[in-house]
């Protein structure tokens, strides 16, 4: 399969709180100010299940729902990706267990595995197309997105990629100081051309170096996320024009061509 076609999209980030905001940004046309993030909680849930849900599958659910807005979100298969998932509540699950009681909290033990996004989301979209949940370190994006491709060619049906990391203030966050800013994306792909956003061709390996952020500040969260690794794709995608920016992974860095439609 050598294109697929970009239908709708998420992203969150401080000064980057959906498309309509973070558009004129990553045109150039406004500065950056990495304003913080205001709060959300999703709708989509039960009332228990909403209070149940961490902070990590918030801010997954936060750019999923932008990406499926106005479309039947139970369709869709899925690939989550996240760096580190709830990195918070598994630095508290690692101190519990380091104390004489060592009593876990069981909504906390739910909540730091790595799929809980996902079940979560076919839990709120009675979704039972198949879903991934995957973890690539710093490359997480790239990876994401090529296994995003894959099914999407499997099974000629719309995929859903949602990529998400966020800051932390435990003893692992300061052991992962590549993560060092909050930021999720979500696109709703397709093989369909008809009413896409965006044409994208598919990934091609390179040797060139990856494609940098416009502003200091943005490129400064390009490498401080591995989500945000995804951000030369968004500026493509609000500049309307052409482009085919490199984005930057240890598993080999990605050449990806966008044709805004």
């Amino acid at each position: 399969m050598q294109r697929a076609y970009l239908h709708g999209l998420g992203i969150a980030a401080p000064g980057l709180d959906g498309w309509p905001a973070a558009r004129p940004v990553l045109a150039g046309e406004t500065s950056y100010r990495p304003e913080p993030l205001a709060s959300f909680r999703t709708g989509l849930l039960p009332r228990n299940e909403a209070r149940r849900a961490g902070a990590a599958v918030h801010l997954a659910f936060r750019v999923a729902e932008q990406a499926c807005d106005g479309r039947d979100a139970s369709t869709v298969a899925a690939v989550f990706s996240s760096s580190a998932g709830d990195i918070d509540i598994a630095d508290q699950l690692c101190l519990a267990v380091n104390t004489p009681e060592r009593a876990i909290s069981p909504t906390r033990f739910h909540n730091s595995v790595h799929n809980a996004p996902a079940g979560y989301w076919s839990i709120a979209t009675g979704a039972r197309e198949p879903t991934t949940s995957l973890s690539a370190g710093p490359g997480g994006f790239a990876v994401a997105l090529c296994e995003a491709w894959g099914l999407l060619a499997q099974l000629r049906q719309p995929v859903l990629l949602v990529c998400y990391d966020m800051d932390g203030t435990g003893m692992l966050a300061e052991a992962r100081r590549d993560i060092g800013a909050t930021f999720a994306m979500a696109w709703w792909l397709d093989m369909h051309a008809d009413g896409a956003i965006a044409a994208l061709d598919r990934p091609q390996p390179t040797s060139d170096a990856p494609t940098p952020a416009a502003e200091p500040e943005l490129e400064r969260l390009r490498r401080l996320n591995a989500s945000a690794r995804s951000l030369p794709l968004f500026a493509a995608l609000a500049a309307t024009v052409p482009a085919a920016p490199v984005i930057e992974s240890e598993q080999g860095n990605l050449r990806v061509s966008v044709s805004p439609l």
